[in-house]
């Protein structure tokens, strides 16, 4: 039996606040907030560290970070998020010069953590220090947004209204 997926009746307080300033930023509550349990406070700092990785000002650029979220999801077998990040970058653009040396890493580093020091360094070779920081900090993040998802059996159709 799945966890039982927060919703508007079951939400606190403080978690009804946060559904609806998802539905005024995204017109809706998506399903990986929801994944994320009953806690607010979890649900804030997710969306702190998100904006932060995904889209606040970085080294890396913002569709190769697309592009890493996209993969990692893949890597980890997480629909629900492999679509939305395939939509997002699919809107970002043409390939780049550094897509190939990206998925690699974030493959290697999702699959296989304890090479993560090589994964770096073969990334380095591509990338400046900066921008490595940068596709760990999105490796790691869309880990834990799979794991959610993943644990809670997500699609878009828990997204909510």
């Amino acid at each position: 039996m799945p966890l039982p997926l927060p919703d508007d009746a079951s939400a606190g307080p403080e978690l009804a606040a946060e559904y609806a300033a998802a539905r005024e930023r995204e017109g809706r509550v998506m399903a990986i907030l929801r994944a994320l349990g009953p806690r607010a406070e979890v649900v804030r700092a997710f969306l702190e560290l998100a904006d932060a990785v995904l889209y606040g000002p970085a080294a890396l650029g913002r569709r190769e970070r697309e592009l890493l979220a996209h993969t990692t999801s893949e890597a980890n077998g997480a629909d629900y998020s492999a679509g939305v990040h395939a939509t997002l970058l699919s809107e970002l653009g043409d390939a780049g010069d550094h897509d190939e040396a990206l998925r690699a890493f974030a493959r290697r580093l999702t699959l296989a953590p304890a090479e993560a020091e090589d994964a770096v360094a073969a990334l380095r070779a591509h990338l400046s220090d900066a921008e490595v920081y940068d596709a760990v900090a999105v490796v790691g993040l869309l880990s834990l947004a799979n794991r959610s998802a993943l644990a809670t059996g997500i699609t878009v159709e828990d997204d909510l209204p």
